[in-house]
Parts: structure tokens; C-alpha cells; sequence
């Protein structure tokens, strides 16, 4: 017979996790290594999408279901630009919580506070997300 080892919940919950996270990351890194190098006129994903729509009839449906994959995709990829540095902020000071219960009701403010600062110093271009520099 076959030995599969540990087979409680928590070895087989996490070797599924192991698996998706795999596909996840393979997934991620391919779309951020391949498909972000082409982009028209660094637009990325709407100038993607652009190249693409311009070798498609307006008059086909083809075309309306590329631009909404194209729209899709973008506010997927944006929205995720804004709620991943949310999510580990929060869960970074909710750890002052675990920490000490003074902290409990000043946890959104200074989640608040970190994340303002955050967005506020990365600025529009890339060379300014090190820090807050001049504008």
C-alpha cells in the first residue's frame, strides 16, 4: 500500500494550500513578468487592451467582450493595488491589540494615519515610492 502520511485535516488544509498558493504565484509572476513588458506607450493593462481592440473589428462582438475583459482586468489589477497595503497595514497595528488592550480603539486611526502616509508619499511615479521626495 501507498503511505500518504499525515492525513489529519491541518497536514491536508495546508498541502492544498501549498498547491494554490503554487498556482497563484506561478500565475501572478507570469502575468507580472510577461504581460506587463508589453504595453503601449507604458499605459499597461488599457494600452494591452488597446493593441489587442485595434486589430478586432468595432462591428464584431468579439470586440465588446475583449474591452470588457480589458476593463476587467484592469480594475481587478488596480483594486488590488489599493486593498493589499490596506489589509497589511490593519493587520499589522491589529497586532498592537494582541499586544496590549490599550490599543484596541486606535487601531483605524493609526491604520488610517499609516495609510494616508502611505499613498500620500508613493506618489504617480515609481522612483517616488521609496519615500516622499520632492514634487
Amino acid at each position: 500500500m501507498v503511505d500518504f502520511g499525515d492525513l489529519s485535516e491541518p497536514a491536508i488544509l495546508g498541502r492544498l494550500s501549498l498547491i494554490i498558493w503554487a498556482l497563484v504565484l506561478v500565475v501572478m509572476l507570469k502575468y507580472v513578468i510577461v504581460i506587463m513588458r508589453a504595453d503601449n506607450a507604458a499605459k499597461r493593462i488599457a494600452g494591452i487592451d488597446a493593441l489587442v481592440l485595434r486589430t478586432t473589428d468595432r462591428n464584431q462582438r468579439r470586440y465588446l467582450w475583449i474591452m470588457a475583459a480589458g476593463l476587467v482586468g484592469a480594475a481587478l489589477f488596480y483594486g488590488d493595488g489599493v486593498i493589499t497595503p490596506a489589509i497589511s497595514v490593519l493587520s499589522a497595528v491589529e497586532g498592537l491589540k494582541v499586544a496590549t488592550p490599550l490599543f484596541e480603539p486606535y487601531v483605524i486611526p493609526i491604520s488610517l494615519v499609516l495609510l494616508a502616509g502611505l499613498f500620500l508619499c508613493s506618489g504617480a511615479a515609481p522612483p517616488q515610492s521609496a519615500g516622499c521626495s520632492d514634487r
